[in-house]
């Protein structure tokens, strides 16, 4: 049985060792990370703040590390503020930034669109996709 531990170690020992793949394999995967806090996460914050007053919350889940997946990835949803059941909540809505370059957006049900380069898509670009949310919200309110 020992064999199998040895195995294990030693492959630690090589992996930790070796450089990262590619030399700097993570460029990208942090491009996409940087656009995500500086340019989406401002814009869901704001995109809150603006609908505080009328009961409604943006809702999301990050996952900025390159362990765990291998592009930069955000889920926004509308929410009821102070959720207490009984109204539903909002689509899902996924960002992805893929090779550290471009923006995609999926939403359930539809496939995937390119929303252009992460240059492109700017502050501006961002609250039009928020509220285009906020309204499919409003709609799916009543």
């Amino acid at each position: 049985m020992g064999r199998i531990g040895d195995a294990f170690r030693a492959e630690r020992r090589d992996t930790a060792a070796a450089p990262p793949a590619g030399g700097a394999g993570t460029a990208p995967f942090d491009r996409g990370a940087a656009w995500v806090r500086d340019v989406l996460l401002p814009a869901l914050a704001q995109a809150d703040a603006e609908l505080a007053g009328d009961g409604v919350a943006v809702r999301f889940d990050s996952n900025l590390d390159p362990r765990s997946t291998n592009h930069a990835h955000v889920d926004f949803w509308l929410a009821p503020r102070d959720d207490h059941g009984g109204v539903p909540h909002g689509p899902r809505h996924s960002i992805n930034v893929r090779e550290g370059r471009d923006v995609w957006l999926f939403r359930p049900g539809e496939p995937g669109r390119v929303l252009g380069p992460i240059e492109a898509v700017d502050a501006a670009a961002c609250e039009e996709m928020l509220a285009n949310a906020a309204a499919e919200y409003a709609r799916l309110l009543g």
